[in-house]
């Protein structure tokens, strides 16, 4: 009897050793994994954090932006008024001149020289670009 107890013994004791070995891999293997999931969850949060943050500061920016692009318009409208009134000297100088030129040989000589024309009437331009209703 003392052999059967050795015998049995032996084999329960090889089996509790072969069966301890896998499963404290699979533990180990699952912890980590386990650490490998929660070390890249800390990752993410980091890079949500630092993505809102680069959010916000472009936010800021473009409100920025925004209020700074309305304060140059108001400004460039007075350049665009002041440019506007500048080339309407110009026409009327212009004007001026061609029809001087009907009379003047000099003016004529002036218009020949750098060809200048009168532009087709404003109103028909505008008529053109403009398309009209039909009825």
């Amino acid at each position: 009897m003392d052999d059967y107890t050795n015998e049995q013994m032996t084999s329960q004791t090889q089996t509790s050793e072969s069966i301890h070995l896998p499963m404290a891999l699979i533990a180990f293997a699952f912890a980590v994994f386990l650490f490998a999931q929660i070390s890249s969850l800390g990752q993410n949060a980091r890079s949500m954090k630092w993505q809102a943050e680069n959010l916000d500061r472009q936010i800021t920016s473009l409100a920025d932006s925004e209020k700074n692009l309305t304060e140059l318009v108001k400004q460039r409208e007075s350049l665009v008024q002041q440019s506007q009134q500048v080339q309407a000297r110009y026409t009327e100088l212009l004007t001026d001149l061609i029809n001087l030129a009907d009379t003047d040989p000099d003016a004529r000589a002036v218009v020949d020289k750098y060809k200048i024309q009168r532009q087709q009437n404003a109103s028909a331009s505008e008529s053109d670009a403009k398309p009209q209703a039909t009825p």
